[in-house]
């Protein structure tokens, strides 16, 4: 899984460490050792929350930046490498985003309790004030970041349509210009690229209320950086109850998450490589023909595997096979990893493949995420509306 703070394979949606970040070694005795993502438009607020935690601890903190967005390195950066950053570098990853329903980190990793909820939120001029998708009216062109979990929610709200851009700053520069009437983009990116930032007085910002639209903010850390993580925790609290904490939350964070169980840090969190659990009622159901998977593995060479990766393993875009990618704590469903592929792929053309060649990949999807094929085909619609839970089964 790979991803910009935002992006879900989103995954999860997703996080990634740059292959090119420029760290030095952890100094010895820092109390407070924490790797920042110089690529999340929150970093400012992770770097206020760390000095705040020194403070709070009578010592200095020891902060290295790393740029999470993959920029410059054509196979992005795996967020296994996360294990490795945390046992050299720092104690602490702070920013890494978990959904605040079903979250799960990086395998191998452990998390603090959050210490912010975030989100995405809709944004549009306040002219055209709206603050919900259903409030727009019938046709409004909507912009959306590629990969990023808002690509859901246009199969809910057929009010509206997708105009789909690369990257938040873009995303959010449609509405600036006027060439999209409204946007659904993290807050932190909303923030960060509107002019005049929280303060902008020309636009309307509201939270989304959606799945998979709230996440909590959490720093990660490995076997070796638990008593850091206890520390982070008691300190983040003692932040919370004096109210510090929710003004450097600001304007960054929706507000601070919910209050900290110290023990938390102490055991491992929740993570996307738990085994995988049957959907409820015991065997998957067969949803594509044998035929559709092997037509959707020619068509997934040829469309898809220079950025997912010959194997699904996940290049410059995320993996698309494995615990990480089809979690059951991620809550996913056939449906909306369908409405990601047929909305989203290819990146350098979204949605111009033939329906069936979209339906022949999903079925090689699930085929290489452990569902069985069975007699009946699947169809795009078929594909389209399946609420069965997507969860990969294998080694």
């Amino acid at each position: 899984m790979r991803m910009n703070i935002a992006r879900l394979s989103r995954r999860a949606l997703v996080c990634a460490v740059a292959a090119g970040a420029v760290l030095a070694a952890r100094p010895a005795g820092a109390t407070v050792s924490v790797c920042i993502d110089s690529s999340n438009p929150a970093h400012a607020m992770d770097r206020r929350v760390v000095q705040a935690v020194a403070r709070q601890q009578g010592t200095e903190a020891a902060i290295y930046t790393f740029d999470g967005s993959g920029a410059g390195d054509d196979d992005g950066f795996d967020v296994r490498k996360f294990s490795t950053l945390a046992a050299s570098r720092c104690a602490l990853v702070l920013g890494f985003p978990v959904d605040a329903a079903h979250g799960a980190v990086p395998e191998g990793m452990r998390a603090t309790a959050p210490y912010a909820r975030m989100g995405f939120v809709l944004v549009t001029p306040r002219s055209h004030e709206a603050e919900t998708l259903a409030a727009l009216p019938s046709g409004t062109d909507v912009a959306v970041t590629y990969l990023t979990a808002p690509n859901l929610y246009f199969v809910k709200h057929p009010n509206v349509h997708a105009d789909i851009y690369p990257t938040d700053a873009q995303t959010i520069a449609s509405v600036v210009h006027r060439t999209d009437r409204a946007a659904m983009v993290w807050r932190a990116s909303a923030v960060a690229y509107l002019p005049g930032g929280e303060k902008a007085r020309d636009y309307c910002m509201h939270a989304l209320s959606e799945p998979h639209a709230d996440w909590d903010v959490v720093a990660l850390y490995g076997p070796q950086g638990a008593a850091a993580a206890a520390s982070f925790q008691k300190s983040i609290e003692a932040l919370r109850r004096s109210g510090q904490l929710a003004a450097l939350l600001r304007p960054y964070a929706m507000s601070p998450a919910n209050p900290i169980v110290l023990a938390a840090a102490e055991a491992p969190a929740a993570s996307a490589a738990a085994p995988a659990t049957p959907a409820a009622g015991g065997a998957k159901p067969a949803l594509f023909t044998a035929a559709q998977a092997d037509a959707g593995k020619k068509a997934y060479a040829d469309n898809c595997a220079q950025c997912h990766g010959d194997n699904l393993e996940g290049m410059a875009g995320p993996a698309l096979k494995g615990k990480n990618f089809a979690s059951p704590k991620a809550n996913f469903h056939v449906g909306d990893v369908f409405t990601i592929v047929s909305q989203n792929m290819p990146a350098t053309q979204p949605a111009s493949l033939p329906h069936d060649v979209y339906v022949n990949i999903m079925a090689f999807l699930l085929q290489q995420n452990g569902m069985p094929a069975g007699s009946a085909e699947l169809t795009f619609d078929g594909a389209k509306s399946s609420t069965v839970p997507l969860v990969y089964s294998g080694d």
